[in-house]
């Protein structure tokens, strides 16, 4: 019997979608939308998407399973791990 092959997940049309834009509310995924929420932005995602997809992505994947360095994209699916989005939230302390 033969086991069907696994799909590769299909990258985004921009990196930054694997995440929420806290502008719009988009959903990871989603394009951005305009502020009626009635047509979406094809060209390019909104610039606090972008920042916080910068944020995320410069912090390592703390998920058991996947432990991606920084700057690299988590391992098993186009989507980010929501704990490493819950740790690039996270203010860290300074000591002096």
């Amino acid at each position: 019997m033969t086991q069907p092959t696994p799909r590769k997940p299909v990258p985004y049309r921009f990196a930054a979608m694997a995440i929420l834009c806290t502008w719009c509310r988009a959903r990871p995924g989603q394009l951005c939308t305009n502020q009626r929420q009635t047509q979406d932005r094809r060209r390019d995602v909104h610039t606090t998407r972008a920042i916080d997809w910068i944020r995320v992505m410069s912090t390592r994947c703390p998920e058991r399973i996947c432990q991606a360095p920084a700057g690299q994209p988590c391992t098993l699916h186009p989507n980010v791990h929501q704990a490493r989005i819950l740790a690039a939230n996270t203010p860290t302390t300074t000591t002096p």
